[in-house]
């Protein structure tokens, strides 16, 4: 695992991750030796405008600062607003003393673009002669300014990881700082020189160098991009550099982006998401001011994540999900990303431009000191606003990653749920099925996996012991699970729905040479979500051999206190109780975490903190398993609701009083057909594990029997695209 820098994690952290950083090529290694082959794409290549746009007057630049952002930039220097006052405090502490590079040479890269962009906005000369110094040190230093320790091998380390520091800065400063005293032809003679050191290095050898959807990939094409463009028409090889950056975008980027990242977000978590973010972003806009090609407006990509970030962040809004690689725990949240997007979507997108600024204003934290250059980029005193949060759920399709939430408070529940393809090579949990419950500030089931813990031991899935007969990493999944989805998808605005395909997630590394062996032939998770506090959790697998196990596994901070079928835990304010419908009579355990597990990354079980796993077993001696489970979340003073189990006559699920009201939630068969005793009158009746889109007739007699079959057999009700049929006020029984 590389751990990408202050720029997100904050220095105080970054020197106690260091030491993952120095065994993380090693994991990496072993998990690219199982890749999986990329993925066919739908998409043909995407075609950019080829023409070439007037030249820019002379001492222009060309990379983000056309006339319209050095007009925002001159203003907020003017008002001496919030990021104008943070950029110059990060300016000052880099001309207060030399600076060492920091991880990668990312303190240089930033100390290098908050210098010069502060001398544009300005005119001060310190700060252009600071820049220069710190330019100089990524052309030939390594660690301390003028060690001399860098040079043509410095992007070498790490596999090609500094491309996005050495190389995407020398770029930036090679344009930003025409002009400046001391930027003479022999200066930017070295600076190409390197360039093309560096990129001709990381052309042939560089880590995951044709995969859009990995971080060193970014790092790579930032660089390819600004050099590219910023040298274009000075120099021969420049012209050549922006030609294969625009190739890998129209035949590479956007095909990608289209296929495998539908809805937004970043496979890898956004410990490494949020700065790709800004690569992405900012590469789009060098385009534009570079050479007047509009990637932006076929990238719906940058719109998208701004949603995402919407209903990532958690109520409290002091952390956010955190699927993928996350160095600490909770996981934080950044602006980094969002105040790229909306420099990318200005008189593009101008709707999600606003909805990103209200973000930054509003929801996240500031970028005070990393990146703060960045903000001060995106800095727009008093532009449009526009407040983001109206639906409460999301369907990332790209990912198959579910987020729904009660409401919009500080105090709501909020859930998520993954089912979708390997989509990264590196930082991807093996997590399908997963899903987690927050009440407020209160994790409740979480995330359990550490730094290293990306194995499906350490989330909220399925766990399959097939002996090793097929399986690569029992009981955990592989990474060869390339059509895992989420199939059905639905919120009514009471009830989401989201129902994921997950059989593929434990294929064998066969799969890659087109093997038909399975230990798990059918895996399918039904995602409920009952608003404000039930969640509903249905399993139904179809395994290979009777004799193989499935566990069924979620994750307390928290020790559970357990009572049969009831596992229940208090933290912080709040409290969650497990209730288990199915299998009949199955008992919790709860070890406490870490568990011996076997070593390497599919396998290690790695919490970031006291953990407990609450474990569910199946019994063995069949090959149908099925698990149904009712969670429910609440005041840590409440009491656990009684359900009664109402499983029979083609039809499973419970009745219970929650949040005040009778509530029952059935699932039917594959014949969508049945029937249920439910006793008394409800206030809320839900059946799902129907067809989307198809008629049922459903029927309740005077002694609150419920029929449920074709169309013509009662009230005629059309399931929704979740699969589930919603009644309120069910009455029965004379009432």
């Amino acid at each position: 695992m590389t751990i990408r820098g202050a720029g997100i994690l904050g220095s105080s952290l970054l020197a106690s991750l260091l030491a993952i950083a120095a065994c993380g090529r090693m994991v990496l290694h072993h998990i690219s030796s199982n890749d999986p082959p990329a993925q066919k794409r739908r998409s043909a290549p995407i075609a950019l405008d080829a023409s070439q746009p007037a030249a820019a007057p002379a001492g222009a630049c060309r990379l983000l600062l056309d006339a319209r952002a050095l007009a925002h930039l001159h203003e907020s220097a003017r008002l001496g607003t919030r990021a104008f006052a943070y950029t110059s405090a990060r300016a000052d502490e880099a001309l207060s003393k030399p600076l060492e590079s920091g991880y990668q040479g990312f303190e240089w890269a930033d100390a290098l673009a908050s210098l010069a962009l502060l001398w544009r906005a300005t005119g001060d000369a310190r700060y252009a002669s600071g820049a220069l110094r710190y330019l100089n040190a990524l052309l030939d230093d390594r660690l301390a300014v003028g060690d001399g320790k860098g040079g043509a091998d410095v992007v070498r380390h790490d596999s090609g990881y500094g491309m996005r520091t050495f190389g995407a800065y020398t770029a930036l400063g090679y344009d930003w700082l025409r002009g400046a005293p001391g930027m003479d032809d022999s200066l930017r003679a070295h600076c190409l020189a390197r360039l093309g050191q560096w990129l001709s290095w990381y052309e042939k050898e560089g880590y995951l160098r044709d995969r859009p959807t990995a971080n060193y990939y970014w790092g790579y094409l930032s660089t390819l991009t600004f050099a590219g463009l910023a040298a274009r028409g000075e120099a021969k090889e420049a012209d050549a550099w922006s030609q294969r950056a625009r190739d890998e975008l129209s035949n590479n980027v956007l095909p990608t982006f289209h296929d495998e990242l539908r809805g937004g977000g970043w496979p890898e978590g956004w410990q490494y998401g949020e700065y790709s973010t800004v690569e992405i972003a900012l590469v789009a806009e060098a385009w534009r001011t570079g050479a007047g090609v509009d990637v932006a407006r076929k990238l719906p990509w940058l719109g998208e994540t701004i949603t995402q970030h919407v209903h990532a962040l958690l109520p409290d809004e002091q952390s956010v999900y955190d699927g993928g690689t996350w160095g600490e725990h909770p996981a934080r949240p950044s602006g980094e990303g969002l105040a790229a997007i909306s420099i990318a979507l200005e008189s593009v997108d101008d709707a999600h431009a606003a909805e990103a600024r209200w973000m930054l204003a509003h929801a996240l934290p500031p970028l005070r000191r990393e990146q703060a250059w960045l903000g001060l980029l995106a800095d727009r005193p008093g532009a449009s606003e526009r407040m983001p949060r109206e639906r409460t759920s999301l369907l990332l399709s790209g990912q198959g990653l579910t987020f729904a939430r009660s409401d919009w408070s500080r105090a709501a529940v909020w859930t998520s749920f993954q089912a979708g393809p390997r989509l990264a090579e590196d930082h991807q949990d093996a997590d399908q099925g997963h899903f987690e419950l927050f009440r407020g500030a209160d994790g409740l089931l979480v995330d359990g996996g550490g730094s290293e813990g990306s194995a499906t031991v350490n989330h909220n899935c399925l766990l399959v012991d097939d002996g090793g007969e097929n399986l690569n990493y029992p009981p955990n999944q592989g990474v060869w699970g390339a059509s895992v989805k989420t199939t059905h998808f639905h919120d009514d605005g009471a009830v989401v729905a989201a129902v994921g395909e997950l059989a593929e997630a434990y294929a064998p590394s066969c799969a890659r040479d087109g093997c038909r062996k399975r230990s798990v032939e059918r895996m399918t998770r039904t995602f409920l979500f009952v608003r404000p506090s039930l969640l509903a959790i249905d399993d139904q697998v179809l395994l290979e051999r009777p004799e193989f196990g499935v566990t069924w596994a979620a994750h307390l901070t928290q020790n559970p206190k357990l009572n049969g079928e009831l596992a229940g835990a208090v933290v912080g304010t709040s409290r969650v109780d497990i209730r288990t419908l199915e299998p009949r009579g199955a008992g919790h355990a709860a070890p406490r975490e870490p568990t011996p597990s076997g070593e390497g990354s599919h396998r290690l079980d790695q919490p970031w903190g006291p953990m407990w796993r609450l474990e569910v077993t199946s019994p063995r001696g069949t090959r149908e398993r099925s698990f149904l489970h009712f969670i429910t979340s609440g005041p840590a003073a409440a009491e656990p609701p009684a359900w009664q189990n109402m499983a029979g006559g083609g039809l499973r699920g419970g009745v219970a009083r929650v949040d005040g009201r009778s509530v029952a939630v059935l699932f039917a068969g594959p014949t969508g057909e049945g029937r249920a005793a439910l006793g008394n009158a409800l206030d809320l009746l839900v059946i799902a594990g129907l067809v989307p889109g198809r008629h049922y007739g459903v029927s309740l007699d005077a002694a609150c029997t419920l029929e449920l079959g074709p169309a013509n057999s009662g009230a005629d009700l059309v399931a929704t695209d979740g699969g589930f049929l919603r009644m309120t006020a069910a009455r029965c029984g004379g009432s």
